[in-house]
């Protein structure tokens, strides 16, 4: 049985949308703050990494839900590692209701970064010191990369604020979720809920350069898939791939 860490969270009316649903955004917000928890409990918490010049970075997420919370309701969020080699930790989460049903899965990859050469490093010793306590693998799960949308029929521009930094001095994963969700079609947003989110982070951004957020619908049978890319406008750089599936409500 593997140890988890869990919290609990109550959906504020502020983190929903126009519709009543959590924000995608925010459960991606939620999920860091569990992950973060958790990671200070194994001895590496953003803290202690960044004394050392380093810091946590998210790499993949890939995230399914079989219904989306609503305001007022209650969610736990449980997580543990899974598998990790020497740069990579797979961490998973499982999304649960107040009746500890299971509503939705994420997996998610880590990598430890360098914050002066600004390149993935080993993972530290303290890591490999408390992984007894868990059952995990020795090879994280990995998939191929994403498509990319050939030819975009969307494209939306974003210039990246203070708000969207995080420790690393980057543009922290969740903006990159919240401007690819922003690029998926009005009329898929409002009567499709999102079903699986897939993202692979590519490369940094900064504050004041400008992302491109661009998109292209997919149907596929009574589902619609949507590809997004997204791009520095300053020098044409891949930051972010990502597949969203929706399915109709």
């Amino acid at each position: 049985m593997k140890a988890k860490h869990r919290d609990r969270f109550r959906v504020r009316s502020y983190e929903t949308d126009p519709l009543g649903r959590l924000q995608v955004p925010i459960l991606c917000k939620l999920l860091q703050e569990v992950a973060v928890a958790h990671a200070s409990i194994l001895g590496v918490a953003v803290e202690t990494m960044a004394e050392r010049g380093t810091a946590w970075v998210l790499s993949r997420l890939n995230l399914t839900l079989d219904r989306w919370p609503q305001g007022g309701e209650e969610v736990v969020i449980e997580t543990w590692p899974e598998a990790m080699n020497r740069l990579l930790v797979e961490r998973r989460f499982a999304i649960l209701d107040t009746s500890e049903a299971q509503i939705g899965a994420v997996s998610t990859l880590w990598c430890v970064l360098d914050l002066a050469r600004r390149r993935p490093v080993r993972l530290p010793q303290e890591v490999w010191g408390r992984m007894d306590e868990y059952e995990i693998g020795d090879e994280p799960a990995r998939t191929g990369d994403l498509t990319v949308p050939q030819p975009p029929d969307r494209e939306l521009g974003f210039t990246v604020r203070r708000s969207d930094l995080d420790l690393a001095e980057h543009v922290n994963n969740t903006s990159y979720v919240e401007w690819a969700i922003e690029a998926v079609p009005d009329e898929v947003w409002s009567t499709c809920e999102l079903a699986e989110l897939e993202i692979q982070f590519v490369s940094e951004c900064h504050q004041g350069q400008t992302v491109l957020s661009r998109s292209r619908q997919v149907d596929r049978g009574d589902d619609i898939e949507v590809r997004h890319q997204l791009m520095r406008h300053e020098d044409g750089a891949e930051v972010a791939r990502a597949l969203t599936l929706w399915r109709h409500g």
